[in-house]
């Protein structure tokens, strides 16, 4: 098949971008390098995918770039929580607006289906534990908010032209290649590489189901094969299993050999206060079956 990939040249697009070449299909990187650069996917580039530099917001090149294409992945967003609280507006021009020309394009283009990354933001601080796919939606930033908001779009554009469309509401991802300073475990490595505190906001107490890229990639493959009649359903991907950022910070430094000092901060405002998906729903819906323990992924990482 010919996929589109929105924010391809991100951290899960890169990963994906690689997986979908392998499995020889024909590949078109969208992306405007917000957040990454070409030297990024130049080995994707090289093993045959193409590239539109472009942004969402720009309806006429993304209708363009769709045209002829089977499949898309959208992965482009505004992802930094705390942006979206200082500076709202973005973030929703971005992620509303943004998935909107996205679904008008795949509606005009006929493509077969469309999966979209959704978040557990989307949830705020539920109280339940795990959370499934009925708990409660109360976001607590304008990322969330946004979040559920295409959503609810995917699932309007499916019921009102037959789009085959999946959300995935993907919990923490972690992996190699990741170099966004607001992700806690990159925060923690690049302290613990230069014999540097490590400095968690709030009492560390706070959870979150860690899951390995690695196991995202395949949670993406399990709903493209399972893509057909699905009307805007939701799915939770994490790893079923929630760790402190307490339990987090002494892993990462008992992993790497170090004794080093943990700073505790003032918690920061809209942070999700606990965290642990209910998978339970992928797993029967879409065979999706997380693999990597979050020990053994911590150990993988460089």
């Amino acid at each position: 098949m010919k996929f589109l990939v929105t924010g391809g040249a991100g951290f899960i697009g890169r990963h994906l971008v690689a997986k979908l070449l392998h499995d020889e299909h024909n590949i078109t990187i969208f992306d405007n390098f917000s957040s990454s650069s070409k030297n990024d996917i130049s080995h994707l580039l090289e093993n045959g995918a193409d590239l539109v530099t472009g942004d969402i917001l720009d309806y006429g090149l993304l209708l363009k770039s769709m045209a002829n294409h089977d499949f898309v992945i959208h992965l482009a967003a505004q992802t930094n929580i705390l942006q979206s609280i200082t500076d709202p507006e973005t973030t929703i021009d971005i992620i509303v607006e943004g998935t909107v020309n996205v679904l008008k394009s795949c509606v005009k283009t006929n493509v077969k289906g469309l999966v979209s990354t959704s978040s557990a933001a989307v949830y705020g601080n539920s109280p339940d534990a795990p959370i499934s796919e009925n708990s409660q939606l109360s976001p607590v930033s304008s990322y969330g908010a946004s979040k559920l908001v295409t959503e609810y779009n995917l699932q309007a554009f499916s019921r009102s032209f037959g789009l085959n469309c999946i959300s995935l509401r993907l919990f923490n991802v972690y992996g190699n290649g990741q170099s966004s300073e607001t992700v806690v475990i990159r925060k923690f490595l690049k302290n613990i590489s230069k014999d540097l505190p490590l400095e968690i906001f709030g009492d560390g107490t706070q959870t979150r189901d860690f899951v390995h890229i690695s196991d995202v990639i395949q949670a993406f493959s399990c709903a493209i094969k399972n893509i057909e009649a699905k009307r805007g359903e939701v799915y939770n991907i994490g790893s079923g299993k929630s760790t402190s950022i307490n339990e987090l910070a002494s892993l990462l430094i008992s992993s790497k050999g170090k004794d080093l000092q943990i700073i505790h901060k003032p918690e920061i405002q809209g942070e999700i206060k606990f965290s642990k998906a209910n998978i339970s729903l992928a797993k029967t819906d879409i065979n999706y079956s997380p693999e990597v323990s979050l020990r053994d992924g911590l150990a993988s990482l460089v």
